[in-house]
């Protein structure tokens, strides 16, 4: 539990554009081996797995930071809403988009997104938990 001063401190320090670009590529590159085992184990097909998790993987990249920088933006990065917002709406909306155009199946929309979706879920909010510990690319606000 964060002490009244370590919370006053915190709320004077922001997130540079280096630190979410770092967690979007470190998300990404733990994303890209997940996502790849659950397709595969959906689809049994190594190139249509390939393609899914490259077109995803990509398209997420920027989809990570993009919603990095919005919740700093509101100023409530650590409300548990961002990772609903970013692997329910985002990534099961634009996901399952992703899954159904490659292999034009609704049950592979399904078993892949939601197994994805849950896994991840666990894995954003540890995520989120460890890199609230890492000072790396957190520098004064000059507006406190």
């Amino acid at each position: 539990m964060k002490t009244k001063q370590e919370t006053q401190k915190d709320s004077k320090m922001k997130e540079t554009k280096k630190r979410s670009m770092t967690k979007s590529l470190i998300w990404r590159i733990f994303g890209v081996f997940v996502y790849a085992t659950i397709f595969y184990l959906f689809t049994k097909q190594w190139g249509i797995t390939i393609a899914g998790t490259l077109i995803h993987h990509s398209t997420f990249l920027v989809v990570f930071y993009l919603h990095e920088r919005f919740w700093i933006k509101l100023k409530k990065n650590n409300h548990w809403l961002k990772p609903l917002t970013y692997e329910i709406i985002l990534g099961m909306g634009l996901g399952g988009l992703i899954v159904l155009l490659l292999t034009g199946s609704w049950k592979a929309v399904t078993g892949i997104t939601l197994t994805y979706t849950g896994v991840k879920l666990i894995m954003y909010f540890i995520y989120d938990k460890i890199w609230a510990r890492i000072k790396f690319g957190m520098e004064k606000n000059e507006k406190s």
